[in-house]
């Protein structure tokens, strides 16, 4: 982290001290609109600024250019920047130096702040155009992340904020960036909501949770069911355990799967791509293919790129493959040195496994969709399915266990 002096020109300014924090400072600048400081730090800024097109910011720019409203009446219409700080020095009257971290800055306005900074660039403000900008200086001490990460959420109440945004300020995804850093698409992961990525993030945890041996263990009779219904619903689940083990990751049960994360998304992709491949050798290719079997008509098909296979025009819909690879959650045991979640027989073996069980696999589904139909959507939520497609995994896992003690004790004899 750097942190660098913005010069902040004003027409008027005030500050106070926080009754409550004694060495928290709290000023309001009103900033001519043409000398606002430009590149400010956005990192603290839980909604960057994308989607400048909708009405609500086209009207910002427009009562900033005065189209719309009157000129000069800009900070009495907009709500203003604030700004997290590390400190404010007064050069002059009417001229302060604001000490700003490259991680914090901006915690709410970055699109007005942006909107201004187009129209310092084009000269379309409006004469007496101002804005009204908030410092906050003196959030430190060991506490001090935690509360600069409430101040950014509490900011941005206008437009909700999606939770990812907020657990990407707070450091909550550093485990899966960790674990995944090694691969040529790591960079394709949203870890916020204005990231333009192919990966969400959420649909990472919604994964990680189809293997939650520590939540719904093995034998029980219990399925993540909830990772396809709703995303949202491992999401909270994972922020919460973030949050009461900040201090302690090895208590978190979301940071004993985080190892697991590049295998899983490559069994994914295995799942969805050759599922195709064996209800071919079932049933060869009579008939149209079933609503659970997506298809694009793009030149360069489905991408596979967690698995490394070529791109394909077919795939298994979400729906169809969520209830399949959350079978596969038999091969998931914790590390009794490590308290980490591990592969039963290495990740290699599991590949195999589904390869030796994905007919038996695809004849399960046939029947479920032969009883109930063919929508992805039905089958992804339908709990008899996932019990029988866990029960055909279980049963083969439970062979191979058998089998290995047999194997012990004759070479014991």
């Amino acid at each position: 982290m750097a942190a660098k002096a913005y010069r902040f020109e004003v027409a008027e300014a005030r500050s106070f001290k926080h009754p409550y924090f004694p060495d928290i400072q709290k000023f309001t600048f009103l900033v001519p609109a043409s000398k606002f400081p430009k590149n400010l730090p956005q990192k603290a800024n839980l909604r960057e600024a994308t989607g400048m097109k909708r009405a609500v910011y086209t009207d910002v720019l427009e009562s900033l250019r005065g189209n719309n409203a009157l000129p000069g009446t800009f900070d009495l219409l907009n709500l203003g920047v604030t700004v997290i700080a590390e400190s404010v020095e007064a050069v002059d009257k009417r001229i302060f130096d604001v000490l700003i971290d490259d991680e914090y800055g901006i915690a709410n306005g970055g699109h007005t702040a942006n909107l201004i900074w187009s129209c310092q660039e084009d000269g379309t403000i409006a004469e007496g155009q101002h804005v009204e900008v908030r410092i906050i200086t003196g959030v430190d001490g060991p506490d001090a992340h935690t509360m600069r990460v409430d101040i950014a959420r509490a900011q941005n109440t206008g437009i909700a904020v999606r939770p990812e945004s907020i657990y990407e300020l707070d450091g909550a995804f550093q485990g899966i960036k960790n674990a995944i850093s090694k691969y040529p698409w790591s960079g394709s992961v949203a870890y916020k909501e204005s990231d333009d990525e192919d990966l969400d993030v959420r649909e990472i945890i919604a994964l990680m949770e189809l293997m939650n041996i520590f939540d719904f263990p093995n034998r029980k009779g219990k399925y993540p069911i909830s990772s396809y219904e709703k995303w949202s619903t491992p999401l909270k689940k994972f922020g919460e355990d973030f949050s009461q083990y900040r201090d302690a990751p090895e208590l978190r049960k979301y940071h004993k799967l985080e190892g697991l994360v590049p295998d899983i998304l490559a069994l994914y992709d295995i799942i969805r791509r050759e599922f195709i491949k064996f209800r071919s050798e079932a049933l060869g290719n009579k008939g149209a293919k079933p609503a659970y079997i997506e298809r694009t008509s793009k030149p360069d098909g489905f991408s596979f790129p967690y698995a490394g296979f070529d791109n394909h025009p077919e795939r298994l819909t979400k729906g169809a493959a969520y209830p399949i690879l959350g079978a596969f959650r038999n091969y998931v045991k914790e590390n009794s040195e490590s308290g980490l979640a591990e592969w039963d027989g290495g990740f290699e073996h599991v590949k195999k496994v589904w390869r030796q069980v994905a007919p038996d696999i695809f004849w399960e589904t046939h029947a479920t969709v032969k009883e109930i139909g063919p929508a992805p959507n039905v089958l992804g939520k339908n709990r008899n399915h996932w019990a029988g497609l866990y029960k055909t995994v279980e049963n083969f896992h439970l062979r191979e266990q058998l089998e290995r003690l047999q194997s012990g004790a004759r070479d014991g004899e």
